[in-house]
């Protein structure tokens, strides 16, 4: 069951530094339920490193950790499972690998997208980028909140809002219908993230 309502990303490079684990400790400490590792530099060997510290602080505040794309790597640590980014192989094939307690997270960028990855069997969506930022530049034009509304509406999983999102904007994208929202930059600080978590929070 999806039950978090704030999807916290994680980059190292973003909150360095201060050592990701260190800050994911923050963050967990505030009351941040879910956790991405999205390290997308590493490889499975160095993530396996960086993820084993984090998965066991996830264990001991009952919260879920997710490792972007690596399935080894998220059964290895016994993560709560996987987030796959728009451009990988299907969500099928991940549940043959797994088992029916292994998430699976979706990230998509318009709505037929977000309609085939719920046909295919995924948990949840990430839909991005809401607005324009600086740490998904690669992803085209921001999309606004009204085709948020539509990807929303358009499926029946649970959608976060990703891109651009500050505490500010959280209330006008739950406002369309999304289930919650996905930040990165606005909880990957070197300092003072989980004040900065606690913001976002507060809001739900």
């Amino acid at each position: 069951m999806i039950d978090f309502r704030l999807y916290a990303i994680t980059d190292r490079h973003l909150c360095a530094p201060t050592p990701l684990t260190e800050v994911v400790s923050e963050l967990l400490d505030t009351g941040v339920t879910t956790i991405q590792l999205r390290e997308k530099d590493l490889s499975s060997e160095e993530l396996m490193h960086l993820a084993q510290p984090i998965a066991e602080l996830c264990r001991d505040y009952k919260a879920k950790l997710f490792i972007n794309t690596d399935i080894s790597v998220a059964r290895n640590v016994g993560a709560a499972g996987v987030h796959l980014p728009a451009n990988s192989g299907s969500v099928s094939l991940v549940k043959v690998q797994t088992d029916a307690n292994f998430y699976i997270g979706c990230s998509v960028h318009c709505l037929n997208e977000a309609k085939k990855r719920e046909a295919e069997g995924a948990d949840f969506l990430t839909y991005s980028p809401i607005y324009l930022t600086a740490s998904k530049p690669g992803y085209g034009p921001a999309v606004g909140v009204e085709n948020l509304a539509k990807v929303a509406a358009g499926v029946k999983l649970p959608v976060f809002a990703l891109g651009g999102i500050t505490p500010a904007r959280v209330t006008e994208c739950l406002a369309t219908g999304a289930f919650g929202v996905a930040v990165m930059s606005g909880v990957m600080s070197p300092k003072n993230a989980g004040r900065q978590a606690k913001r976002y929070l507060d809001l739900f």
